[in-house]
C-alpha cells in the first residue's frame, strides 16, 4: 500500500519541485502554493460530485465515443474547475507580480488534482498503472496548467487583451486535454494492428509538441519575469536600506514580505544594522485575527487580521503575547529567539496553527477516505 501510494504521488512531487525551482528571483510563498494544491484537490472532488449523475462507466468503442468522453466528462470539466479554483485563489492575490507566477500557481492546482486522481488510479491497479501514469497523465496534466497559466499571467499584465487572454487560458488547456484524451481512448478502440500503429505515431508528436509548447511557454514567462525584476531590483534595495531604519516599531504591510521593501534587505551578522552599536533583525509578524500583540509585556501594539507586521528589534530573546481581541480568553505566547530575521504567525485558531503542509496532508487524506467511501456506496 506504501509503495503504490508513493508511486502515485512520486510524480506529482517532481513536477512540484521542477516548476517550483523555475521561480528563483522571488519564489511564491509557501503557505499559499500550499493552498493551491489544496485548491487543485477540491477541483477533483467537484468535478467527481458534478460529473457522477453523467458519467458512463462503459469503455468508449469507437472514435465519436472517444471524442464524447474526452471533452465532456475530462477535459471542459476537468480544466474549466481547475482554472476557477486558480482564479478565485490568486487573480487578485499582490503575491501575483510576475510572469511566471501564473503557470506556478496553475500547476500546483492542477498537480493537485492530479495527486488525488492518480492516488484513486494506482491504489486498486497497481505498479503498471503507476507507471504509465507517471509518464503520461501526470505530466499530460501539468503541461495543460503550463498553457493556462502562461495565458492566466498575460491576462493579468496585458489588461488591453485581457478578454482575448483570458479566453486563451480557459479553452486551450480543454482543447489539448480533449485531443490528449481522444487520441489515447481510441488507440484502445482499434483492432488493426496499422491502424493502431497510425494513431499511436500521432499520439508521440502531439504529445512532442505539447512538451516542446510547455518547455516555450515556462521560457518565455521567465525571462519575462527577469526583464520586469531587472528594471525595479537596483532601486527596491536602496530604498529598502534607506527607508529600514525610518521604520516604526510595527508597520502593517500589504502582501507577503517579499513584496515589502523589508522582504528584499535580509541583516546577518556580518552586515548588520548598527544603532548605537546594538545588531538588530526584523520579526515579521503575520496575524490571522484582531489581537493586541505584546512583546516582553512591556511594549504593545493592536493588530488587524489577516495583516502583516514587521518589527526592527535588537537582538535577543523575546516572550510575543497575542490576546483575541473578539474573545479575551484566548491568548497566544511564542518564545523567540531573535539571531536572525525571524517571521511568526500570530492564530488562535487550531486549524490555522497548523503549518501549510499538514492542512494539505489532512485534506488530502480525507479527500481520499472520501471518494473511497462514495465508490463503496
Amino acid at each position: 500500500m506504501l509503495i503504490l501510494l508513493f508511486a502515485a504521488i512520486a510524480p506529482v512531487l517532481f513536477l512540484l519541485a521542477f516548476i517550483y525551482f523555475k521561480d528563483k528571483k522571488a519564489p511564491e510563498p509557501t503557505d499559499l502554493l500550499f493552498k493551491a494544491f489544496r485548491f487543485g484537490i477540491l477541483s477533483a472532488i467537484v468535478v467527481m460530485i458534478v460529473l457522477s449523475p453523467f458519467a458512463s462507466s462503459d469503455e468508449p468503442a469507437n472514435f465519436i465515443q472517444s471524442l464524447r468522453v474526452s471533452f465532456f466528462e475530462a477535459g471542459i470539466p476537468e480544466e474549466f474547475f481547475k482554472w476557477l479554483f486558480l482564479y478565485l485563489l490568486v487573480w487578485r492575490a499582490p503575491q501575483f507580480d510576475e510572469y511566471i507566477d501564473g503557470i506556478v500557481y496553475a500547476v500546483f492546482v492542477s498537480m493537485g488534482f492530479a495527486c488525488l486522481e492518480n492516488v484513486l488510479y494506482v491504489l486498486p491497479n497497481g505498479i503498471p498503472c503507476a507507471v504509465s501514469r507517471a509518464l503520461l497523465s501526470v505530466p499530460a496534466h501539468f503541461l495543460f496548467a503550463v498553457i493556462m497559466g502562461y495565458y492566466f499571467s498575460m491576462a493579468r499584465f496585458h489588461p488591453e487583451d485581457r478578454t482575448r487572454y483570458m479566453a486563451c487560458s480557459i479553452f486551450l488547456p480543454m482543447l489539448a486535454h480533449g485531443l490528449f484524451d481522444t487520441m489515447a481512448f481510441w488507440m484502445g478502440t482499434l483492432e488493426t494492428q496499422s491502424c493502431y500503429l497510425v494513431v499511436f505515431i500521432l499520439f508521440v508528436i502531439g504529445d512532442i509538441w505539447l512538451w516542446r509548447k510547455g518547455a516555450r511557454l515556462i521560457r518565455t514567462s521567465v525571462l519575462s519575469s527577469d526583464v520586469l525584476h531587472a528594471e525595479a531590483e537596483s532601486l527596491q534595495f536602496a530604498q529598502a536600506q534607506e527607508a529600514a531604519e525610518a521604520l516604526p516599531a510595527a508597520l502593517p504591510t500589504d502582501g507577503e514580505w517579499r513584496d515589502t521593501p523589508i522582504a528584499v534587505y535580509h541583516v546577518s551578522q556580518e552586515e548588520s544594522t548598527p544603532i548605537d552599536r546594538v545588531t538588530t533583525f526584523k520579526l515579521l509578524i503575520e496575524c490571522k485575527a484582531d489581537a493586541k500583540v505584546f512583546i516582553n509585556e512591556k511594549d504593545a501594539f493592536f493588530a488587524k487580521a489577516n495583516t502583516n507586521y514587521r518589527l526592527t528589534l535588537p537582538a535577543g530573546d523575546y516572550t510575543i503575547r497575542a490576546v483575541n481581541l473578539a474573545r479575551y480568553e484566548q491568548m497566544a505566547s511564542q518564545q523567540v529567539s531573535l539571531t536572525e530575521n525571524r517571521r511568526i504567525i500570530v492564530a488562535f485558531n487550531p486549524w490555522e496553527k497548523l503549518p501549510a503542509w499538514g492542512r494539505t496532508l489532512i485534506i488530502g487524506l480525507a479527500s481520499v477516505v472520501l471518494m473511497w467511501w462514495l465508490s463503496a456506496r
